[in-house]
């Protein structure tokens, strides 16, 4: 049944806007608890099944292959059947496949669960993405992308803590694993309850924030306004529809999209390096413990929130100031990943653990001012295609996910065999940052994917 407009209709916009964005943050901060707890419980996986660490390895690969291959299918899924079903149905799907996880008792089982949960979660950045474009005005949507990125990177920090801190107490992470599945299925009925795809059939929004969304978000005046029946089909069904493969190939054609593609793979893989080999690093390298590896591991991590809320200010600053969409993104993108690129390599000068995690960490901070941005540049590119352009600016991303991991675990083996130079692996960090800001210069947020038309 559509849910109206309310009665009233008062000067003053209600705020249900950012309701919605406190939602969709918390789904992405509630949704690393089920994808890095593996990680935190690594060691007592392997103690209970007695997987090797090759074993383990491939176990946590698994994840980022279904999560690569279903970006765009999780895309399509929220522009299909609306982004209300599709985000609930995910998560309690991604949930489940957690919960599986802490039934396994075979490797095939546990890889099959950790694939699944990553074909599930595939959809929550696109998905995400959809929202913000349906329910926050242009001028607005840096700062609140920044918040979805931001807690990203909060949600991983507070699951390697809040899951080894259970695991000193005596908690077996077959419990902490099904504890952490309820909690997506909790968020899940909450949202389908509370949320609507699109404004309009949202009970609690009045006329002046509809006009405040619509007036912004089209300042043309040219497109109508959704109903909830709208959300049971595609924004590509229209009266001039476009067929999936015509998409593809205007994407291929958008040189903004490849642009963003090959950021995304780079900047992907400056943080993948945090979140997999950066501790070995510092074990390796300055022979510390594991306490203060971990303690010096989370510094870049934290650096990351903080880049990315800083970005999401700049971003939509510097629309305000300058009305120019490419300063915005794309000249906040290049600046900020070429600061980057510059700590990172400044930090293998320095002297200690201490001293290189911390300006590693600057770096970090400045990749994560890039983020925003990039969410951002995505949905003006994406424009009624946002869900489809976010998953395959993602995918790219996850590529790096898959392929990094793999990469340096070879080569530290090479490293640690012949006495090799461990500079080299920074200066290839700081790399990723440079020619991600080099690919920013094909982007172009004004020009957008439209109609099946590169316009």
């Amino acid at each position: 049944m559509t849910r109206g407009l309310p009665e009233s209709r008062s000067d003053s916009p209600t705020s249900v806007r950012w309701f919605v964005l406190g939602a969709v943050s918390f789904a992405s901060a509630s949704a690393y608890l089920t994808r890095y707890c593996i990680s935190a419980a690594n060691t007592s996986i392997q103690e209970d099944l007695g997987f090797s660490d090759a074993r383990m390895g491939e176990l946590m690969s698994a994840f980022a292959v279904g999560y690569l291959l279903c970006q765009v299918p999780g895309g399509w899924l929220g522009n299909r059947f609306g982004t209300r079903f599709a985000f609930a149905f995910l998560s309690v799907c991604w949930s489940l496949s957690n919960a599986w996880s802490a039934m396994a008792s075979a490797y095939q089982m546990l890889w099959a669960s950790r694939f699944s949960l990553g074909l599930f979660q595939a959809g929550l950045a696109p998905i995400s993405a959809k929202i913000l474009k349906d329910w926050i005005p242009p001028r607005w949507r840096g700062r609140s992308s920044s918040w979805i990125v931001a807690s990203m990177s909060i949600g991983g920090a507070f699951t390697m803590g809040l899951t080894g801190w259970l695991l000193a107490h005596d908690y077996g992470w077959r419990a902490i694993f099904a504890a952490y599945s309820v909690v997506g299925i909790v968020w899940a009925l909450s949202f389908c309850y509370f949320f609507r795809t699109f404004p309009k059939d949202h009970r609690s929004v009045n006329q002046a924030e509809l006009d405040l969304i619509h007036e912004i978000n089209r300042p043309d005046n040219a497109a109508t306004i959704h109903t909830e029946s709208d959300a049971a089909e595609t924004e590509d069904v229209t009266g001039q529809e476009t067929s999936n493969r015509t998409l593809m190939l205007n994407m291929l054609k958008c040189p903004g999209m490849w642009g963003l593609c090959v950021q995304s793979f780079f900047r992907a893989a400056g943080y993948v390096f945090f979140v997999t080999w950066f501790f070995a690093f510092l074990e390796y390298v300055y022979g510390i413990n594991k306490a203060e590896a971990g303690m010096l591991n989370s510094l870049p991590l934290i650096a990351v929130v903080i880049g990315s809320i800083s970005g999401g200010v700049i971003v939509d600053w510097m629309f305000r100031v300058t009305g120019s969409k490419w300063i915005s993104r794309s000249g906040t993108a290049i600046v900020s990943l070429t600061v980057s690129g510059l700590f990172t390599m400044a930090s293998a000068w320095t002297s200690s653990a201490t001293e290189l995690s911390l300006v590693i960490a600057m770096g970090a901070l400045f990749s994560g001012i890039g983020s925003p941005a990039a969410w951002t540049a995505t949905i003006d590119i994406g424009g009624r295609h946002t869900a489809v352009v976010m998953g395959v600016m993602n995918m790219a991303g996850c590529l790096a996910g898959v392929l990094l991991p793999i990469v340096l675990g070879n080569w530290f083996d090479q490293i640690r065999e012949t006495d090799g130079n461990w500079d080299l692996v920074i200066y290839l960090h700081a790399a990723f940052y440079f020619l991600g800001a080099l690919s920013w210069f094909a982007v172009n947020p004004s020009k957008a994917i439209e109609d099946g038309y590169v316009v």
